[in-house]
């Protein structure tokens, strides 16, 4: 079992492995976090006696069972988003666990990956991959995108114009059938 602090409260991911004999375990300490708002994520196996466990448990340390979530809602867990408050220079990679927000132009030849999503507050001529690690609700986000390459997730599409849009707008590229696809971002 996990625990991680949450917004007035604490977090419990249970696993497989995870029994009763493990709860009743739980410290003076341990039970002290129980006395706030719990959220239980579930593994794929967790018996219902043990949710009940907990249920219990919970209660008698003045604690309040909040949610309770399903193994299909457990998400991985992102990593930190990256902030850089300048323009990036050609022949620069800049790596993020999370997301990667750029407050500047990002200039041919460099190259931007992120495991979630890229935002750009400028212009995008360096290559970008967004989703690195297969995350394909993973977007890029720029004032102008005139990259010569985007990726996101496992997708790949590159420019094949010379003439770049001619849009007002800010512009957000992302996966639709299987495809990246450009659009304006106030559509």
């Amino acid at each position: 079992m996990k625990t991680r602090g949450t917004r007035g409260g604490i977090l419990l991911s249970l696993e497989s492995s995870d029994s009763l004999e493990l709860l009743e375990a739980f410290n003076d300490e341990q039970n002290a976090l129980l006395a706030n708002k719990v959220t239980v994520e579930l593994s794929d196996k967790t018996p219902w006696g043990l949710l009940e466990a907990i249920a219990k448990k919970v209660s008698e340390n003045g604690g309040e069972l909040e949610t309770v979530r399903p193994p299909s809602s457990v998400v991985r867990t992102k990593g930190e988003t990256l902030i850089i408050a300048k323009t990036i220079r050609g022949g620069a990679l800049i790596e993020s666990t999370g997301s990667l927000i750029i407050l500047g132009d990002v200039n041919s030849g460099a190259e931007l990956v992120a495991e979630d999503d890229i935002i750009v507050i400028g212009t995008l001529r360096g290559v970008a991959h967004a989703g690195a690690t297969g995350n394909e609700q993973a977007v890029i986000w720029a004032q102008k995108i005139l990259s010569p390459q985007l990726r996101i997730a496992g997708q790949l599409a590159q420019s094949g114009s010379d003439n770049p849009s001619d849009s007002k707008h800010a512009e957000v590229a992302h996966l639709k059938d299987g495809q990246i696809v450009i659009r304006p971002w106030d559509k």
